[in-house]
């Protein structure tokens, strides 16, 4: 099903200024430091009138930024529980979510109905400015309390970030342990390290929860011997290819690949680290001009409950509800990656907050001086 009405680039980039400047100027007003405060939500509809809605409207659109094989498998286990929904989705760069959307929204044109994204000060901005409508899916009480960041605004994955590795290139070694110990092996020599730009959102969101928590110490020694050579894929490519014996940061979402994939399964291997493990939201929401409305409430009930759980953690995603056991062994779960790092205050979810939303260009001009860029 494809998609009217793509914006220009002119208009994608005003969009974008658009939403972080409204992040900024809501900053201005001053916030609570709960992301969850003040937030509205509508009662939740029973499924037997969300079904009986579903079934008079012409399908279910999502703009989203994860890869679209991993989205497709999600949205397959959806389709099989509702057939009578048709699901298009898409795999955009986290700007494009919303420009998309806010470009054919004010044409009133076909638009999403459900928007998945990561950028903190997208999401700012485009709450400030309604892209959202309330609403409180059915399961929501079995989620972490961060799961909910207000006004409609959930989080589909608490993506970690992991460390990955070469290892013919480490020789048998026992991959690095903690940040610091990646940071001080790099510096003495004893393997190359990478780690994401901080121009990519997730990588920016993943360094500012580590700082969040540890300070600048370790990033301050990676900075000495690390490279930014690009964004996951980026890392993923020069580690398998030995350009870097160490990725640290990485995203999470690389675990499918190395596990699954018998010839990256063989040269590479990944894991969290013991330290501290940054968790970066990818965010969840129904469109305030969603054309089928009682069909997103639905994907929004099923993705938070065990059906849709077993989805997101089969397809690669973090699976986070407290009462959910995978019925496979998947390991791609909140509870497996507490008991790996020794427990939830080893990790840290970045929230859709003003804070995070207002200090990107002081961080990362912070962090360019940290990595001599």
């Amino acid at each position: 099903m494809s998609v009217p009405n793509w914006p220009s680039l002119a208009v994608k980039t005003a969009v974008a200024a658009s939403l972080l400047a409204a992040a900024a100027a809501c900053g201005s007003s001053g916030s609570s430091s709960s992301p969850a405060a003040g937030a509205t939500s509508a009662a939740p509809l029973s499924t037997a009138a969300l079904i009986s809605g579903s079934k008079q409207e012409k399908g279910l659109v999502i703009y989203s930024n994860a890869l679209l094989s991993q989205m497709q498998a999600v949205t397959k286990a959806f389709q099989a529980k509702y057939p009578w929904i048709h699901v298009a989705v898409t795999d955009n760069e986290d700007p494009v979510v919303f420009s998309k959307y806010a470009a054919e929204h004010a044409t009133g044109a076909r638009t999403a109905d459900i928007l998945i994204a990561s950028a903190p000060g997208l999401w700012v901005g485009a709450v400030a400015h309604g892209f959202l409508q309330p609403f409180t899916p059915a399961g929501i009480r079995d989620f972490p309390s961060f799961m909910s960041q207000g006004k409609g605004l959930y989080i589909f994955s608490p993506d970690p970030a992991i460390t990955i590795y070469n290892k013919i290139l480490l020789k048998g070694h026992a991959p690095p342990a903690t940040v610091a110990q990646i940071a001080q092996d790099g510096i003495s020599g004893k393997y190359k390290v990478a780690t994401y730009t901080i121009s990519n959102n997730f990588g920016y969101t993943a360094f500012w929860a580590y700082v969040h928590q540890k300070g600048w110490a370790a990033l301050n020694k990676l900075g000495q011997t690390a490279k930014t050579p690009g964004d996951g894929d980026v890392l993923g490519q020069d580690v398998a290819q030995g350009g870097f014996a160490v990725a640290v940061f990485e995203s999470g979402l690389a675990r499918g690949p190395i596990e699954t994939v018998p010839a990256d399964r063989k040269l590479m291997g990944w894991e969290y680290t013991k330290d501290f493990t940054p968790l970066i939201p990818r965010g969840i929401g129904i469109t305030a001009g969603a054309a089928s409305p009682d069909s997103a409430k639905l994907f929004m009930n099923f993705v938070f409950s065990n059906p849709g759980q077993q989805a997101l953690c089969d397809a690669g995603f973090e699976a986070s509800s407290t009462t959910f056991t995978p019925a496979n062994g998947c390991p791609n779960t909140l509870k497996a990656l507490y008991a790996q790092v020794g427990g939830p205050q080893h990790t840290y979810l970045t929230p859709f907050s003003q804070q995070v939303a207002n200090g990107q260009t002081a961080f990362t001009a912070r962090f360019r001086q940290a990595f001599h860029q």
